[in-house]
């Protein structure tokens, strides 16, 4: 049976990362790969992956931020203008 985590947007960074309110460390040991789900706004998302990632530009990706909380990006792209996505949307991350 599938664990999961559920949290919500906190805030938008600079960047227009979405920075959400789950702590880094109950994301902690999360792999980057396929065995993790995170989704939101109708969107979804593989893996949890370290603050420095070398993921290519227009991915997307869920992040343990430097913020000390799970962030969601678009490499070098604003997700919040993307997306549409805004504070408040509900953020599942499932293992």
């Amino acid at each position: 049976m599938a664990n999961s985590i559920e949290g919500s947007v906190e805030k938008i960074g600079e960047s227009g990362k979405l920075i959400t309110n789950i702590a880094i460390d109950q994301v902690a040991d999360l792999p980057p790969d396929d065995s993790v789900t995170v989704t939101f706004g109708g969107h979804e998302t593989h893996g949890v992956h370290p603050t420095e990632h070398e993921q290519p530009m227009g991915t997307l990706v869920a992040s343990r931020g430097e913020s000390g909380f799970l962030e969601i990006e678009i490499v070098g792209i604003s997700i919040a203008e993307m997306l549409g996505i805004k504070v408040g949307e509900a953020v599942i991350v499932q293992t």
